[in-house]
């Protein structure tokens, strides 16, 4: 039953990485915003659940992974992993409601986000995404 609920959320994950492709190259970048960041926090649901722990509810996967224990030597990498996540499940909130930046100029995502940023969550998201599955194939291989 774990190892469906593992597929369900890599498969949920890339699906959200083409909508999050789909964003930046349409230039819809608080959607790439929220799909890659929805997109990272699946990919660690699924590696959490694979560490044998439950995913957190409430966007902070990034707390669960740093708390739970892990395997010394894949420690190094999930911590990696924790860290980009860190700064993306905030997005999940910041692509959906309008927020304050900097100057106290209240912002709705579009147009909070821009090619850079979006760029940049997609690059993040790719990478957690590839490293959890390779993560992933290397708790199972342990097992």
């Amino acid at each position: 039953m774990v190892r469906k609920e593992i597929d369900a959320l890599l498969k949920t994950a890339h699906d959200q990485l083409i909508r999050a492709e789909d964003g930046v190259k349409d230039g819809f970048y608080d959607s790439c915003a929220l799909f890659s960041a929805l997109c990272a926090e699946n990919s660690t649901s699924a590696l959490i659940l694979a560490l044998g722990s439950k995913p957190s509810k409430k966007h902070r996967n990034w707390y669960v992974l740093r708390i739970i224990p892990k395997p010394k030597n894949l420690e190094t990498t999930v911590n990696n992993t924790l860290e980009l996540l860190k700064n993306m499940e905030q997005h999940i909130i910041r692509a959906r409601y309008p927020t304050q930046n900097e100057e106290g100029k209240i912002l709705v995502p579009s147009e909070y986000y821009d090619k850079n940023k979006a760029e940049n969550l997609l690059k993040n998201a790719k990478k957690i995404l590839n490293e959890v599955e390779t993560l992933i194939k290397r708790i199972e291989k342990n097992q």
